[in-house]
């Protein structure tokens, strides 16, 4: 089976061909870079959390700004009008992007398949798409009814099988309450907090049943890959290949010290314990040991 969570893809074929040549800053002032996440601080963005703290970025003679997403914010958006210098988007909208003529360059895709799950207590019985017939689903929007309704339909499950209930994101002790069966999100952040709480939870990954595809992108305006002979600030190829080596490098790094990384996370996401990113860090680490055995 093919890891889940934190497989780093490398560099996606999009990125322009040579772009991670080696090469040596040599300016004295660090070239300021800001990078726009598309959520909330949260452990799905350890690598460039991990980059900035062991100082790979420092090393590429690069100073970061990262900037938190939101449920409203829109990354592309911001990557179009040359508002920020790099962004994570979701394949969706890096897809609706190329779509629209937008000229958004993927430079590395940090998610082989998407950890995106849905959960459901222990005790329930259900771990597999099969056992939600009859049961009860939380939809938190449209994206997540169409992943579970992809994911079924591939199970050879009618979606019209399930019980479907509209929830608020944040609304997980409804889960508990078990006033809904199955609960979803990303692997690192809500079943985590649910066995924080004290629960036991079965995992089940859409991608184990052809859901999803490369995420967690970083990409660029396909300028700022360009040359600037004209000796303007704007940021050339030879320094997008920098930041992207420091930020494979946060990714590495991330993946085989998970306690330190976790450490670090918990500096940018301060509301959530140590424990909480510890446990976050672990659910990754397993599902990769899993995946890999």
């Amino acid at each position: 089976m093919l890891g889940k969570f934190s497989r780093i893809v490398g560099v996606a074929s999009l990125v322009v061909s040579g772009l991670l040549v080696a090469c040596s800053p040599h300016a004295t002032q660090p070239d300021q870079v800001t990078l726009q996440l598309n959520w909330y601080h949260e452990a799905e963005f350890a690598g460039y959390y991990v980059a900035e703290a062991q100082g790979f970025y420092a090393d590429e003679n690069i100073a970061i700004t990262i900037l938190e997403g939101s449920l409203e914010g829109d990354p592309s958006q911001l990557l179009i009008d040359r508002s920020v210098d790099f962004a994570v988007l979701p394949l969706a909208a890096q897809k609706h992007a190329l779509a629209a003529g937008q000229p958004l360059v993927t430079t590395m895709a940090v998610f082989q398949i998407p950890p995106l799950v849905a959960f459901a207590l222990s005790d329930s019985g259900i771990s597999s798409p099969r056992d939600l017939v009859g049961r009860r689903v939380a939809i938190k929007n449209e994206i997540w009814r169409r992943i579970i309704h992809d994911m079924l339909t591939n199970a050879g499950v009618d979606p019209a099988e399930i019980i479907e209930v509209e929830v608020e994101s944040n609304a997980l002790e409804l889960l508990y309450n078990r006033e809904v069966d199955v609960w979803t999100g990303y692997v690192h952040d809500e079943p985590a907090e649910a066995r924080l709480a004290g629960y036991d939870v079965n995992l089940i990954f859409p991608a184990d049943y052809g859901v999803g595809s490369y995420e967690g992108l970083l990409a660029v305006h396909q300028e700022t890959l360009d040359q600037n002979p004209d000796g303007s600030t704007e940021l050339t190829a030879g320094r997008v290949a920098r930041f992207v080596r420091a930020s494979l490098l946060g990714w590495q790094y991330a993946i085989e010290h998970p306690a330190e990384a976790a450490e670090i996370v918990a500096r940018w996401q301060p509301d959530k314990s140590l424990e909480f990113h510890q446990l976050a860090r672990a659910s990754g680490a397993k599902v990769r040991d899993d995946a890999e055995t």
